[in-house]
C-alpha cells in the first residue's frame, strides 16, 4: 500500500532502489538530512502531505478529520503539528486526532524523529528493530526487507500463528525483527543513536458509562454522530464519482443511503459474486431505490484465484489468498474513482457483533479470547493497558478487526483510498459507553437503521437472515434447516461426499458468493496445490516440514472438516510470498 518509508542511517540508499520503488503509489516527495531519509508514497496524489521549513519536516499519511470534536482539513494539521511540536505538546495533540494516518515529525536540529499512529491503529507502520536500535520503518514490509542492510530472520512462532489462526495477532510479522507499530501510539527516534521509546497516548479505559440515558436517546444520538461521520468522510473527496462496495449486509448499505445525503457527485456500486447470489440479488434492489449504478463482479471457480498471487505481493503476506475478493474488481473500480466507502467494523461497533454471549460472563478474558486464538492467544497482547475495557471488543478490534479484516484495505489501496465512517472517534466512543445490551444482537443499529433510513431497511431483506431486520426479531443468524443437518451427518465420511456438496452446491439457493472449499479441491487447482507445497523446494515444507504439509493437504482432500479451507489458504499464501521476496531480493541486490 502507498505511504511512507523512511530509514535510519550514515549509508543512506539511492531513491530509486527497490527499498522505495517497490512500495505501492507513486513518489510524493523525497527528503534526506544527515542519518536520515524518508520517502512518502500516494495514488493520484489523495491522502498525502508535507511541509519543511528550517527546523521541521512534517509529512502525514491518511486522514484526520477533527482535533477534539472540532471538524478541520488534513493540510491545516501540518502547521497545527508544528506548532504543538514546538511547545512540547504532541502527546497530547494525538489524543484528539479523529482520522486514520500515520505522520512523521522530523526536528533538523535536535535529528529527533517522532513517528505516531492512528487511535485505532488502522493505517499500518512497520519498524525495523535490531536489539535496542531502529533502523527504519515503513507501511510495507517489503520496503525494509529489501533495503541492502537488512538481514532477513523467520519468526516462527508468528508463521505458526499465521498458519493456524489465519492472520497475524499484536505486532507480529513473519519477521523477528519487524514488528508493527501498536494503536495510538508516539515512537520517537534519536536518529544519531538509533535508540527509540514510545508512549501510549490513548487508551480504551478512557471511554467511561454514560448513566441515564435512555435507549430513544442513544439511537437519536447514534445517528447524528454517524451523519456527522459521513459528512467527514464526503468532505476529503476531491473526485466528481465516488464508489461503494455493495453487498447483501447492512453496513454497505446505510453507507450508500448516507452518501446520498452528504455527496453531490456521483456514485457508483459494484457487487462480487454469481448472479442469482442472495448479495447480488439484494444489492441490486438497493441500488435500483437509491438511484445508483450497480455492477455485478463475477467470482466463480474458473476465475477466482486471476490475479492473486500479485495481491500475496501488494499485502506482504499479511493477506490470506482465500479473502482476496474485491482484488478481481480494483481496476473497474479505479476508472471510476479512487475513494472507496468501506463499510468496515460496522457490524461491530454498532452491532455488537464480537460480544461475548452472556453466558460468559464469569469466564476470564483470557480464556475468552483463546476459544479464538488456543495457544496463540500469547501474541494478542491482551493484557497492555491499550485494551483495558469492560468486553473484549478492543482486543478483537486490534487483532481481528485491524490485522485480518483490514488487510483487505491495504489489498486496495495501491488504487483505492478507503473511508471508513463505523471508526470514527466521536462514533466509537459514543457507542462503547453504551450498555452492552444496547449493542447484543445489533439491537441500536437496527433501530436507528429503521428509524432513519427506513426506505433502505423496512421492507429490503438482510443476507444474514434473508428477511428485513425488524425490532420485534432480534435474529443475526440464519435458521439451520434440520433435515439438512440430518443428511450431513448421514453423507459425511462416506464415498459420496464430495459428489453430495457439488450436487448441493448446483441445486441449493446461493446465499454466498464464493465457495472456496469446493474450488481448492478442483483437479486443476489440486494439482497446483500439490506443485506448490509439496515439492522439495518449498519453502513452507522447508519451514514447517514437508511431512507436515503433506499431511494437512491429504487431510483436506480427503474431506477432513479438521482442516478448513482457510488453513490452505494460508500455506499457499506464505509459499508464493517467500518466494516473490526472494526473487524481489535478487532484484534489488542490482540496485544497491
Amino acid at each position: 500500500m502507498p505511504g511512507m518509508v523512511g530509514f535510519i542511517s550514515p549509508n543512506q540508499v539511492a531513491p530509486d532502489h527497490d527499498c522505495f520503488a517497490s512500495v505501492a503509489g507513486d513518489k510524493a516527495s523525497y527528503f534526506a538530512s544527515q542519518h536520515y531519509q524518508h520517502m512518502l508514497k500516494n495514488v493520484e496524489g489523495i491522502a498525502c502531505y508535507e511541509y519543511s521549513d528550517d527546523r521541521l519536516h512534517v509529512s502525514i499519511w491518511g486522514d484526520i478529520f477533527s482535533i477534539n470534536g472540532t471538524d478541520c482539513a488534513t493540510e491545516d494539521i501540518l502547521q497545527t503539528l508544528c506548532e504543538q511540536y514546538l511547545i512540547d505538546n504532541l502527546l497530547a495533540l494525538c489524543h484528539g486526532l479523529n482520522g486514520y494516518f500515520v505522520f512523521s515529525v522530523y526536528d533538523k536540529q535536535t535529528q529527533e524523529l517522532h513517528l505516531a499512529t492512528d487511535r485505532f491503529g488502522i493505517k499500518p507502520l512497520y519498524l525495523w528493530v535490531e536489539g535496542e536500535y531502529v533502523k527504519g520503518f515503513a507501511s510495507e514490509t517489503k520496503a525494509i526487507l529489501l533495503h541492502p542492510e537488512y538481514t532477513q530472520q523467520i519468526d516462527q512462532s508468528a508463521l505458526e500463528t499465521y498458519i493456524d489462526v489465519g492472520h497475524m495477532l499484536g505486532e507480529q510479522t513473519l519477521f523477528k525483527n519487524i514488528r508493527r507499530v501498536p494503536a495510538a501510539t508516539l515512537v520517537t527516534i534519536n536518529t544519531q543513536t538509533e535508540h527509540y521509546q514510545q508512549q501510549l497516548y490513548w487508551q480504551w479505559s478512557e471511554i467511561k458509562p454514560i448513566n441515564g440515558i435512555s435507549f430513544d436517546e442513544a439511537v437519536d444520538k447514534s445517528y447524528q454522530l454517524f451523519d456527522a461521520s459521513m459528512a467527514r468522510c464526503m468532505s476529503v473527496v476531491k473526485q466528481p464519482k465516488l464508489a461503494i462496495t455493495l453487498s447483501g449486509g447492512l453496513d454497505s448499505r446505510v453507507l450508500l443511503a448516507g452518501a446520498k445525503q452528504h455527496y453531490k457527485g456521483e456514485i457508483k456500486t459494484f457487487t462480487f459474486g454469481e448472479p442469482s447470489c442472495d448479495d447480488a440479488v439484494i444489492a441490486k434492489q438497493v441500488a435500483d431505490l437509491a438511484g445508483v449504478s450497480n455492477q455485478l463482479v463475477a467470482i466463480d471457480q474458473n476465475n477466482w484465484f486471476s490475479g492473486r498471487e500479485r495481491g500475496v505481493w501488494l499485502t506482504d503476506g499479511l493477506k490470506n489468498i482465500l479473502h482476496m475478493h474485491a482484488l478481481s474488481s480494483v481496476d473497474l473500480i479505479a476508472q471510476e474513482s479512487n475513494y472507496l466507502l468501506n463499510g468496515y467494523l460496522g457490524d461491530v461497533t454498532f452491532g455488537g457483533s464480537y460480544l461475548f454471549p452472556e453466558s460468559q460472563m464469569t469466564t476470564s478474558k483470557q480464556k475468552r479470547i483463546a476459544t479464538r486464538y488456543a495457544k496463540h492467544v500469547q501474541h494478542a497482547n491482551i493484557d497492555h493497558d491499550y485494551f483495558t475495557h469492560n468486553n473484549d471488543d478492543p482486543v478483537l478490534i486490534y487483532n481481528r478487526g485491524v490485522r485480518f479484516i483490514g488487510a483487505g484495505s491495504d489489498l486496495l489501496s495501491h488504487q483505492l483510498h478507503n473511508l471508513k465512517p463505523f471508526m470514527d472517534n466521536d462514533l466509537v466512543e459514543f457507542l462503547y459507553s453504551l450498555p452492552d445490551n444496547f449493542r447484543r444482537n445489533g439491537k441500536i443499529y437496527h433501530a436507528m437503521l429503521l428509524r432513519y433510513y427506513s426506505d433502505y431497511f423496512a421492507d429490503i431483506p438482510w443476507q444474514q437472515t434473508g428477511k428485513p431486520i425488524s425490532l420485534t426479531d432480534n435474529q443475526v443468524e440464519p435458521k439451520v434447516n434440520p433435515v439438512k443437518q440430518q443428511l450431513v451427518k448421514l453423507i459425511k465420511g462416506s464415498v459420496f461426499e464430495r459428489a453430495a456438496r457439488k450436487l448441493y452446491r448446483s441445486i441449493a439457493p446461493k446465499r454466498h458468493y464464493v465457495a472456496y472449499d469446493t474450488w481448492l479441491r478442483e483437479a486443476q487447482f489440486k494439482h497446483y496445490l500439490t506443485d506448490m507445497l509439496c515439492m522439495p523446494s518449498s519453502r513452507v515444507g522447508t519451514l514447517i516440514g514437508s511431512d507436515q504439509v503433506n499431511k494437512i493437504l491429504t487431510k483436506f482432500f480427503a474431506m477432513d472438516d479438521s482442516i478448513r479451507p482457510e488453513k490452505i489458504g494460508s500455506l499457499l499464501t506464505l509459499e508464493l510470498y517467500l518466494e516473490q521476496l526472494e526473487n524481489g531480493k535478487k532484484s534489488a541486490s542490482y540496485s544497491k
